[in-house]
């Protein structure tokens, strides 16, 4: 499948792609080579082929799960305006009354 300029022109204004004359013949010829490959992609016969998370058989490598950090409030009270009884306040952004 090939695409004309006519095409090409009314693609760049259904979005919104602002496609100077210069750089025409380069997206076009870079449009039909993706447009060939999705062709060629088309023609492969995948009527046997399991649908695949992954094509590897892979497994997540896990760490233990550790604390590695000790208690640091007071490193975050310095750092919040306003904390009390190792909790932040932050001002009221629900209005209840309606």
């Amino acid at each position: 499948m090939t695409i004309s300029a006519k095409e090409l022109e009314k693609i760049s204004q259904l979005a919104y792609l602002d496609t100077d004359i210069e750089h025409s013949p380069k997206l076009m010829e870079d449009i039909n080579a993706i447009m060939n490959f999705v062709d060629q992609l088309s023609s492969v016969n995948t009527q046997d082929v399991e649908p695949l998370f992954h094509p590897l058989a892979l497994n997540q490598r896990l760490r233990t799960d550790v604390v590695t950090e000790g208690k640091c409030l007071a490193e975050l009270e310095a750092l919040a305006p306003q904390f009390e009884q190792d909790l932040y306040l932050v001002p009221q952004v629900i209005d209840q009354s309606k």
